[in-house]
């Protein structure tokens, strides 16, 4: 019997292939901010959290798309760092998250950051198809998750 692995579902699966880029683009926008002690997720909850005076932990959660447990990991070292404030919670309470004025600060240090990997990658696939891709992700996650 071969040992041999048929990867050719894998090779067409838009799963696999989505969360294959996935990690390729964190791994790429996470080399240009790690400079900054931010990760790429922990800068889109900070640029969140200063969009808004104050965010429920349930709003944040929803708005970024990742599951509490996620967004708590996350938050974790942006509140050591005293870059997030949260108020609240135990037993069922609404936690309010706030972004500080170092929050704030570490933003305006890292967006230099983020707009370079986010200029390499544009330029990379083209602004047309970038922005075509853009629309075409949108369309599939409205219509996957009805």
């Amino acid at each position: 019997m071969s040992k041999e692995l048929d990867m050719s579902a894998a090779e067409n699966c838009v799963c696999f292939n989505l969360r294959w880029v996935t990690r390729a683009v964190t791994q790429f926008y996470d080399a240009e901010m790690r400079r900054h002690g931010i990760r790429p997720t922990q800068g889109s909850i900070l640029v969140s959290l200063k969009a808004k005076d104050s965010w429920s932990m349930a709003e944040l959660s929803d708005w970024l798309g990742v599951d509490r447990t996620t967004l708590v990991r996350n938050l974790r070292p942006l509140q050591r760092d005293g870059f997030v404030k949260a108020v609240g919670g135990g037993r069922g309470n609404r936690v309010e998250l706030t972004i500080t004025t170092k929050g704030r600060k570490q933003i305006e240090k890292l967006t230099p950051a983020w707009k370079s990997a986010q200029s390499t990658a544009v330029k990379t696939l083209g602004e047309k198809r970038w922005s075509a891709i853009l629309s075409d992700l949108e369309t599939a996650a409205l219509a996957l998750n009805k």
